[in-house]
């Protein structure tokens, strides 16, 4: 089963704002799963989002 993570918990798990989280999906930067308003983030996106912004690994 994989997890599966909203806007709040993958902040939380990369160590940014919401915020900043929600402007890098609306820009394209970091997958998610969307059903109808639903977004999801699962454990292969936060590693991508990783691999998009190197500075993410520092932390």
């Amino acid at each position: 089963m994989r997890n599966e993570y909203t806007y709040s918990e993958a902040a939380e798990k990369l160590r940014i704002a919401e915020t900043t989280l929600r402007r890098w999906v609306s820009k394209g930067r970091v997958p998610c799963h969307r059903l109808g308003r639903l977004v999801r983030f699962t454990d292969d996106d936060l590693a991508a989002a990783y691999q998009a912004c190197p500075a993410l690994a520092r932390r």
